[in-house]
């Protein structure tokens, strides 16, 4: 009778493994599902993140372009100004000139008409003592 006693002994341990073993295979199907699930999880966030990066780079290509097209139109204006600021000044200079130049005939024309008015009044008042010192100076040599 010594012979069944470790029979059911390793029947019992046979029994007693399937137990844990199934346990065990129950448990690492879990954990399995578990992992697989978190690994699906992090897969589907790093394809949301691929898709922000991916739009975040789409938009910053718009942004390179907006800026290139600024920095062209800001060069133009620039351009355009400098060109407008030479085109005014010059402008400005030439009306100086018009206006110097009739600022200058018009203290010309006072000036003629101020030397017609008062040159020939000189000329008549000592064109009379000419005329006497030449009728004295031929009177007596007569």
């Amino acid at each position: 009778m010594l012979f069944p006693l470790p029979y059911i002994t390793h029947t019992h341990t046979h029994h007693t493994l399937s137990k844990e073993t199934s346990r065990f295979q129950y448990q690492a199907g879990k954990d399995l599902e578990q992992c697989q699930r978190q690994a699906d999880e992090v897969t589907e966030i790093m394809l949301n993140n691929f898709d922000k990066v991916l739009e975040r780079d789409g938009k910053l290509s718009e942004l390179e372009q907006r800026s290139d097209q600024l920095l062209n139109m800001s060069s133009a204006f620039s351009k355009t100004t400098k060109t407008l600021a030479q085109k005014k000044r010059w402008e400005n200079i030439r009306w100086r000139i018009y206006l110097g130049l009739v600022v200058g005939g018009g203290l010309l024309i006072i000036l003629i008409v101020l030397l017609v008015i008062f040159l020939p009044q000189r000329s008549e008042g000592s064109s009379g003592p000419q005329a006497q010192d030449s009728g004295a100076a031929s009177g007596p040599g007569d």
